[in-house]
């Protein structure tokens, strides 16, 4: 049917008025995600003049709730619908920036308004998948989640910029008074998607099912996952990139050290990664419906592990790498993350029925946020063993060799689409 054929046009999203409404939520709400995080790093490390263990408890204070919470956040999502769940995420996290703003001045405060801020985003993105999911039709689910990424990824880049600019200017309390202003405007964009984001009449004939214990609905949730090859592979996939990713991303300064380069230079390096990234969430709207969303994740964990593994040379190489060299090639390391990134939001949304959307992407999220906890810390110890190059060369062969096994997987699973998964009481 013509309704169902692939729309590869990003412009044609903006002509949906519920998908206009949602970018108005989106923009607002991660650009206050990400505009405090450069001002509670200079509050902590300038301000208050403490050292790295005082930084990494405040990281950790925003990484660990959605390991803790993540799943159970899923099912809050899943029982009481997406427009209930962005509405108070967006209003509370507002709260907790003004609090940041008046409360914030100690090292134990920070650290609990951070948790509790985190606590909340934790329901916030499954609640963001679902509400795509509700209004935008499946033949362009893939260009919606394209753009969804791009929001956030363009935030990450220029929000902490942006915080960088005002902190001349502001002390990092005032920079927390925007973000909470920011999550305001979000909220009032929000309140126009209420109606649009109602529990549909397929949803309200599960609802029985899910005032079951919390347990159960876990259980579900992952006998989905079990059941359902293409998404467990998806997760696997991006799991693996997580991973490889955060054993050398505490290292990367330390490595453009060990090339010659002023720590200047890590400013428009890691700004060619973010600007990467941006390219390749356009080229994946663009022919993701064209080309297998799992080959794409190949496709990139292959080439961002080699290119991680050139990465790691570089401090060896016996002619000098230059600045533009190395921006270069950290921006095709970019393109590639965007093939695994979006691919598997777009896996995530298009496999999963919406009654259980909520709690399978937050089991995502939770292993993702768990494997960045365990990963930092070996990667720590590989530079600190060895030389801070083993980091790199661990994550880049990790990442190609699991994509070698991705693509015999990729394979083996064929073109016909899994059949329903029939989540019996066994199962759960």
């Amino acid at each position: 049917m013509q309704d169902e054929a692939v729309n590869t046009s990003v412009l044609a999203l903006f002509k949906l008025s519920a998908f206009r409404r949602f970018i108005g939520v989106l923009v607002p709400a991660a650009f206050a995600d990400w505009i405090d995080f450069i001002a509670i790093m200079v509050l902590v490390n300038y301000t208050w003049g403490m050292g790295a263990t005082e930084v990494a408890s405040v990281i950790m204070a925003a990484t660990l709730p959605r390991v803790l919470f993540g799943l159970p956040a899923g099912i809050l999502v899943d029982r009481i619908g997406a427009g209930p769940v962005l509405m108070a995420g967006l209003v509370i996290r507002a709260a907790v920036m003004v609090g940041m703003f008046f409360f914030a001045n100690t090292l134990a405060l920070l650290i609990a308004f951070v948790f509790l801020k985190s606590t909340i985003s934790a329901a916030f993105m499954p609640a963001q998948q679902l509400a795509l999911k509700k209004i935008v039709p499946s033949n362009m689910l893939t260009q919606a989640v394209s753009i969804d990424h791009f929001v956030i990824q363009s935030t990450k880049i220029f929000a902490p910029v942006l915080g960088g600019a005002l902190l001349a200017i502001w002390s990092p309390h005032n920079v927390f008074l925007l973000g909470g202003l920011c999550f305001t405007v979000g909220a009032l964009f929000c309140v126009t998607l209420l109606g649009v984001l109602k529990k549909g009449q397929a949803s309200d004939e599960t609802e029985q099912e899910s005032n079951g214990s919390v347990l159960r609905d876990a259980k579900v949730g992952l006998a989905y996952i079990w059941k359902t090859p293409r998404l467990l592979l998806g997760i696997a996939l991006i799991c693996l990139f997580i991973f490889s990713v955060f054993l050398y991303e505490a290292v990367l300064l330390l490595l453009i050290k060990e090339t010659g380069q002023p720590g200047a230079s890590a400013g428009p390096i890691i700004g060619a990664i973010g600007v990467g990234g941006l390219v390749g969430t356009y080229l994946t709207a663009k022919i993701g419906d064209r080309v297998n969303l799992h080959l794409m994740m190949v496709i990139g964990s292959f080439f961002g592990g080699a290119l991680t593994i050139v990465a790691g040379w570089l401090p060896f190489s016996p002619e000098p790498i230059t600045l533009n060299e190395q921006m270069a090639l950290w921006f095709v390391a970019g393109i590639f993350s965007s093939l695994i990134t979006v691919p598997y939001g777009a896996i995530i949304v298009k496999q999963t029925p919406e009654e259980l959307l909520g709690r399978v992407s937050s089991v995502g999220e939770m292993l993702q946020s768990g494997l960045t906890l365990i990963s930092i810390p070996i990667g720590a110890f590989l530079a600190e063993q060895w030389f801070v190059s083993m980091p790199f060369f661990a994550g880049g062969v990790t990442m190609s060799v699991g994509a070698v096994i991705g693509f015999i997987a990729v394979l083996s699973l064929g073109k016909a689409p899994d059949p329903e998964p029939v989540i019996s009481e066994e199962a759960v």
